[in-house]
Protein backbone atom coordinates (compact mmCIF):
# COMPACT_ATOMS: atom_id res chain seq x y z
CA UNK A 1 0.00 0.00 0.00
CA UNK A 2 1.52 3.00 -1.35
CA UNK A 3 1.00 6.35 0.89
CA UNK A 4 -0.48 9.21 -0.68
CA UNK A 5 2.10 11.63 -2.07
CA UNK A 6 2.17 15.38 -0.67
CA UNK A 7 1.19 18.03 -2.73
CA UNK A 8 4.33 20.09 -4.39
CA UNK A 9 3.64 23.35 -6.36
CA UNK A 10 4.77 21.77 -9.40
CA UNK A 11 1.75 19.74 -9.54
CA UNK A 12 -0.60 22.86 -8.76
CA UNK A 13 -1.12 24.45 -12.20
CA UNK A 14 -4.39 23.24 -14.10
CA UNK A 15 -3.31 22.75 -17.70
CA UNK A 16 -6.41 24.98 -19.55
CA UNK A 17 -4.37 28.15 -19.16
CA UNK A 18 -5.96 31.35 -18.63
CA UNK A 19 -7.64 32.26 -22.13
CA UNK A 20 -11.10 32.60 -22.16
CA UNK A 21 -12.13 28.75 -22.69
CA UNK A 22 -10.63 28.34 -18.88
CA UNK A 23 -12.95 31.34 -17.58
CA UNK A 24 -15.67 28.95 -18.71
CA UNK A 25 -14.20 26.15 -17.26
CA UNK A 26 -13.54 27.91 -13.56
CA UNK A 27 -17.47 29.13 -14.47
CA UNK A 28 -18.52 25.60 -14.61
CA UNK A 29 -17.09 24.29 -11.35
CA UNK A 30 -18.43 27.16 -9.55
CA UNK A 31 -21.62 25.57 -8.11
CA UNK A 32 -23.88 28.68 -7.06
CA UNK A 33 -26.95 28.39 -9.70
CA UNK A 34 -25.99 32.52 -10.49
CA UNK A 35 -22.70 31.33 -12.32
CA UNK A 36 -23.56 30.73 -15.67
CA UNK A 37 -21.17 30.14 -18.72
CA UNK A 38 -22.16 31.61 -22.20
CA UNK A 39 -20.62 30.88 -25.60
CA UNK A 40 -20.28 34.73 -26.46
CA UNK A 41 -18.62 35.80 -29.29
CA UNK A 42 -15.59 35.86 -28.15
CA UNK A 43 -15.29 32.34 -27.24
CA UNK A 44 -16.35 30.15 -30.09
CA UNK A 45 -18.79 27.02 -28.86
CA UNK A 46 -16.27 24.70 -30.34
CA UNK A 47 -13.35 25.51 -28.31
CA UNK A 48 -16.27 25.45 -25.38
CA UNK A 49 -17.07 22.21 -26.34
CA UNK A 50 -13.62 20.73 -26.87
CA UNK A 51 -12.23 21.98 -23.43
CA UNK A 52 -15.33 21.23 -21.45
CA UNK A 53 -14.87 17.62 -23.32
CA UNK A 54 -10.84 17.42 -22.24
CA UNK A 55 -11.86 18.45 -18.66
CA UNK A 56 -14.64 16.08 -17.92
CA UNK A 57 -17.13 18.59 -17.66
CA UNK A 58 -19.00 18.45 -20.66
CA UNK A 59 -22.00 17.64 -19.03
CA UNK A 60 -21.97 20.34 -16.71
CA UNK A 61 -21.63 22.47 -19.78
CA UNK A 62 -24.79 20.82 -21.61
CA UNK A 63 -26.67 21.07 -18.57
CA UNK A 64 -26.31 24.95 -18.20
CA UNK A 65 -26.48 25.89 -21.71
CA UNK A 66 -29.65 23.77 -21.97
CA UNK A 67 -30.90 25.14 -18.87
CA UNK A 68 -30.60 28.46 -19.56
CA UNK A 69 -32.40 30.78 -21.46
CA UNK A 70 -32.74 30.60 -25.39
CA UNK A 71 -29.93 31.37 -27.65
CA UNK A 72 -30.00 31.69 -31.19
CA UNK A 73 -26.95 30.45 -31.49
CA UNK A 74 -27.33 27.14 -29.59
CA UNK A 75 -28.82 25.43 -33.04
CA UNK A 76 -31.54 22.41 -32.99
CA UNK A 77 -29.45 19.92 -33.65
CA UNK A 78 -26.54 20.93 -31.21
CA UNK A 79 -29.27 20.66 -28.77
CA UNK A 80 -30.05 17.61 -29.48
CA UNK A 81 -26.71 16.45 -29.29
CA UNK A 82 -26.03 17.89 -25.94
CA UNK A 83 -29.29 16.31 -24.57
CA UNK A 84 -27.65 12.86 -25.90
CA UNK A 85 -24.48 13.64 -24.05
CA UNK A 86 -26.41 14.06 -20.65
CA UNK A 87 -28.48 11.15 -21.53
CA UNK A 88 -25.75 8.64 -21.92
CA UNK A 89 -24.15 9.91 -18.69
CA UNK A 90 -27.01 9.35 -16.66
CA UNK A 91 -27.61 5.79 -17.77
CA UNK A 92 -24.10 5.08 -17.20
CA UNK A 93 -23.82 6.88 -13.80
CA UNK A 94 -27.36 5.24 -13.05
CA UNK A 95 -25.62 1.43 -14.35
CA UNK A 96 -22.81 2.28 -11.87
CA UNK A 97 -25.11 3.25 -8.82
CA UNK A 98 -26.74 -0.13 -9.33
CA UNK A 99 -23.47 -1.97 -9.10
CA UNK A 100 -22.22 -0.14 -6.09
CA UNK A 101 -25.24 -0.88 -4.03
CA UNK A 102 -24.93 -4.41 -5.19
CA UNK A 103 -21.17 -5.05 -4.40
CA UNK A 104 -21.69 -2.46 -0.83
CA UNK A 105 -24.65 -4.63 0.00
CA UNK A 106 -22.83 -8.00 -0.35
CA UNK A 107 -19.76 -6.42 1.16
CA UNK A 108 -22.02 -4.96 4.35
CA UNK A 109 -23.28 -9.22 4.37
CA UNK A 110 -19.56 -10.23 5.07
CA UNK A 111 -18.97 -7.66 7.69
CA UNK A 112 -16.85 -5.09 5.65
CA UNK A 113 -17.40 -1.50 6.01
CA UNK A 114 -17.16 0.27 2.89
CA UNK A 115 -17.59 3.76 1.54
CA UNK A 116 -17.91 4.98 -2.02
CA UNK A 117 -15.40 7.50 -3.24
CA UNK A 118 -14.63 10.70 -5.83
CA UNK A 119 -17.11 10.31 -8.92
CA UNK A 120 -19.91 8.29 -8.09
CA UNK A 121 -20.24 9.10 -4.42
CA UNK A 122 -19.99 12.78 -5.96
CA UNK A 123 -22.69 12.73 -8.81
CA UNK A 124 -24.32 11.05 -5.72
CA UNK A 125 -24.04 13.64 -2.75
CA UNK A 126 -23.37 17.47 -4.43
CA UNK A 127 -24.67 17.12 -8.20
CA UNK A 128 -27.92 17.65 -9.09
CA UNK A 129 -29.89 14.73 -10.33
CA UNK A 130 -29.30 13.98 -14.50
CA UNK A 131 -25.45 12.55 -14.42
CA UNK A 132 -23.39 15.42 -14.44
CA UNK A 133 -20.74 14.36 -12.48
CA UNK A 134 -18.64 12.39 -14.95
CA UNK A 135 -16.49 9.29 -13.92
CA UNK A 136 -14.93 6.25 -15.26
CA UNK A 137 -14.85 3.77 -12.20
CA UNK A 138 -16.39 2.95 -8.80
CA UNK A 139 -14.06 3.98 -5.92
CA UNK A 140 -14.65 1.66 -3.35
CA UNK A 141 -12.72 2.53 0.47
CA UNK A 142 -12.13 -0.54 2.47
CA UNK A 143 -10.08 -0.95 5.49
CA UNK A 144 -6.48 -2.81 4.82
CA UNK A 145 -7.50 -5.50 6.47
CA UNK A 146 -10.40 -5.77 4.07
CA UNK A 147 -9.09 -5.60 0.99
CA UNK A 148 -8.33 -8.95 0.00
CA UNK A 149 -11.99 -10.02 1.31
CA UNK A 150 -13.47 -7.19 -0.74
CA UNK A 151 -11.72 -8.71 -4.24
CA UNK A 152 -13.61 -11.81 -3.44
CA UNK A 153 -16.61 -10.17 -3.55
CA UNK A 154 -16.03 -8.26 -6.81
CA UNK A 155 -15.03 -11.91 -8.08
CA UNK A 156 -18.39 -13.63 -6.87
CA UNK A 157 -20.14 -10.71 -8.34
CA UNK A 158 -18.82 -11.11 -11.93
CA UNK A 159 -15.91 -9.18 -11.81
CA UNK A 160 -12.86 -11.16 -12.93
CA UNK A 161 -11.31 -9.07 -15.73
CA UNK A 162 -7.69 -7.52 -14.54
CA UNK A 163 -8.39 -3.67 -14.73
CA UNK A 164 -6.31 -0.93 -15.30
CA UNK A 165 -4.51 -1.28 -11.41
CA UNK A 166 -4.07 -4.49 -9.16
CA UNK A 167 -6.99 -3.25 -7.40
CA UNK A 168 -8.96 -2.83 -10.22
CA UNK A 169 -11.52 -5.30 -11.39
CA UNK A 170 -14.26 -5.18 -14.66
CA UNK A 171 -17.12 -7.12 -15.52
CA UNK A 172 -18.93 -7.12 -19.07
CA UNK A 173 -22.63 -6.12 -18.93
CA UNK A 174 -24.21 -7.07 -21.97
CA UNK A 175 -25.31 -3.46 -22.21
CA UNK A 176 -24.08 -1.52 -26.08
CA UNK A 177 -23.97 1.38 -25.02
CA UNK A 178 -22.07 0.61 -21.80
CA UNK A 179 -20.31 -2.76 -22.66
CA UNK A 180 -18.11 -2.44 -19.34
CA UNK A 181 -18.42 -1.71 -15.45
CA UNK A 182 -14.99 -1.27 -13.14
CA UNK A 183 -14.67 -1.47 -9.32
CA UNK A 184 -11.22 0.00 -8.10
CA UNK A 185 -10.70 -1.38 -4.12
CA UNK A 186 -8.67 1.42 -2.59
CA UNK A 187 -7.44 1.48 1.52
CA UNK A 188 -5.96 4.83 1.72
CA UNK A 189 -7.83 8.34 1.20
CA UNK A 190 -5.96 10.94 -0.37
CA UNK A 191 -4.79 12.63 3.11
CA UNK A 192 -3.90 9.71 4.82
CA UNK A 193 -3.10 5.89 4.47
CA UNK A 194 -2.93 5.26 8.00
CA UNK A 195 -5.10 2.20 8.52
CA UNK A 196 -6.56 3.58 12.00
CA UNK A 197 -7.65 6.95 10.26
CA UNK A 198 -9.40 5.18 7.24
CA UNK A 199 -11.05 3.03 9.96
CA UNK A 200 -12.13 6.25 11.59
CA UNK A 201 -13.44 7.54 8.49
CA UNK A 202 -15.34 4.25 7.83
CA UNK A 203 -17.29 4.68 11.11
CA UNK A 204 -18.57 8.08 10.29
CA UNK A 205 -19.88 7.77 6.62
CA UNK A 206 -22.75 9.12 5.87
CA UNK A 207 -25.53 8.05 3.34
CA UNK A 208 -25.76 9.61 0.09
CA UNK A 209 -29.79 8.98 -1.66
CA UNK A 210 -29.77 8.03 -5.01
CA UNK A 211 -32.64 8.99 -7.77
CA UNK A 212 -34.27 5.55 -6.87
CA UNK A 213 -35.33 3.94 -3.43
CA UNK A 214 -32.69 1.63 -3.72
CA UNK A 215 -29.57 3.62 -4.73
CA UNK A 216 -28.44 4.46 -0.86
CA UNK A 217 -24.66 4.10 -1.11
CA UNK A 218 -22.16 5.02 1.98
CA UNK A 219 -20.30 8.14 1.35
CA UNK A 220 -17.72 9.80 3.39
CA UNK A 221 -18.81 12.85 6.06
CA UNK A 222 -18.21 16.00 4.52
CA UNK A 223 -15.42 16.72 6.97
CA UNK A 224 -13.56 13.66 5.41
CA UNK A 225 -14.58 14.24 1.81
CA UNK A 226 -13.64 17.56 2.17
CA UNK A 227 -9.51 16.65 3.00
CA UNK A 228 -9.65 13.59 0.70
CA UNK A 229 -10.70 16.18 -1.90
CA UNK A 230 -8.23 19.05 -1.51
CA UNK A 231 -5.40 16.16 -1.23
CA UNK A 232 -6.42 15.07 -4.55
CA UNK A 233 -6.62 18.48 -6.17
CA UNK A 234 -2.89 19.25 -4.37
CA UNK A 235 -1.16 15.95 -5.75
CA UNK A 236 -3.09 15.35 -9.12
CA UNK A 237 -5.30 18.60 -10.04
CA UNK A 238 -8.12 18.11 -12.53
CA UNK A 239 -11.00 20.52 -13.68
CA UNK A 240 -13.31 17.69 -12.35
CA UNK A 241 -11.61 17.64 -8.93
CA UNK A 242 -11.94 21.38 -8.91
CA UNK A 243 -15.38 20.99 -8.68
CA UNK A 244 -15.75 18.83 -6.25
CA UNK A 245 -13.80 20.27 -3.98
CA UNK A 246 -15.69 23.72 -4.94
CA UNK A 247 -19.05 22.48 -3.85
CA UNK A 248 -17.97 20.49 -0.95
CA UNK A 249 -16.42 23.97 0.32
CA UNK A 250 -19.77 24.89 0.59
CA UNK A 251 -21.28 22.38 2.12
CA UNK A 252 -18.78 20.73 4.45
CA UNK A 253 -18.77 22.46 8.09
CA UNK A 254 -15.63 23.49 7.82
CA UNK A 255 -15.20 25.93 4.71
CA UNK A 256 -15.75 28.80 6.92
CA UNK A 257 -12.84 31.33 7.18
CA UNK A 258 -12.22 30.63 10.65
CA UNK A 259 -12.36 26.97 9.96
CA UNK A 260 -9.72 26.75 7.46
CA UNK A 261 -6.80 27.86 10.01
CA UNK A 262 -7.60 24.23 10.76
CA UNK A 263 -6.62 23.00 7.45
CA UNK A 264 -3.87 20.47 8.20
CA UNK A 265 -0.39 21.81 6.32
CA UNK A 266 -0.06 19.23 3.59
CA UNK A 267 -3.71 20.29 2.66
CA UNK A 268 -3.66 24.13 2.41
CA UNK A 269 -2.07 23.44 -1.30
CA UNK A 270 -5.21 22.41 -2.02
CA UNK A 271 -7.07 24.62 -0.64
CA UNK A 272 -4.46 27.19 -2.14
CA UNK A 273 -5.49 25.98 -5.83
CA UNK A 274 -9.06 26.09 -4.97
CA UNK A 275 -8.92 29.45 -4.23
CA UNK A 276 -6.79 30.11 -6.71
CA UNK A 277 -9.05 29.93 -9.43
CA UNK A 278 -12.61 30.54 -7.49
CA UNK A 279 -11.55 33.33 -4.73
CA UNK A 280 -14.60 34.88 -4.05
CA UNK A 281 -15.84 31.32 -3.15
CA UNK A 282 -13.46 30.27 -0.64
CA UNK A 283 -11.26 32.81 1.67
CA UNK A 284 -7.50 32.45 0.86
CA UNK A 285 -5.17 29.93 2.91
CA UNK A 286 -4.54 31.38 6.42
CA UNK A 287 -1.25 32.39 8.09
CA UNK A 288 1.25 29.18 8.68
CA UNK A 289 2.88 29.63 11.95
CA UNK A 290 6.46 28.24 10.73
CA UNK A 291 8.85 28.82 14.45
CA UNK A 292 8.35 31.12 17.16
CA UNK A 293 6.44 34.36 17.59
CA UNK A 294 6.45 36.78 15.29
CA UNK A 295 7.90 34.18 12.36
CA UNK A 296 4.23 33.35 9.77
CA UNK A 297 4.20 33.67 6.63
CA UNK A 298 0.97 33.22 3.92
CA UNK A 299 0.88 29.93 2.22
CA UNK A 300 0.42 30.63 -1.45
Amino acid sequence: MNAPAMPTAATLPLSAGDGPAAAVLRRLCDPRPEIRPSASASVPLGAVLEAAIDAKLVCLLAHRLLGGPPDASLSRPMRSVLGQIVRANTLHNRLHRGEAVRIVRTLTGRGVPAAVLNGLAYDTALYPPGGLRQFTDIDLLVGAADQDTALDVLAELGFTEQGRSPHTRRRTTGDALMPTVSADITTHLGHTADPAEVRAALARTETAHGPDADGKLPVLARADALRHTLARLATRPRWSTLADAARLALAAPDSSREAVAAVPEPLRAGWAELHSHLPDLVPGPPPVTTGGPGREEVAR
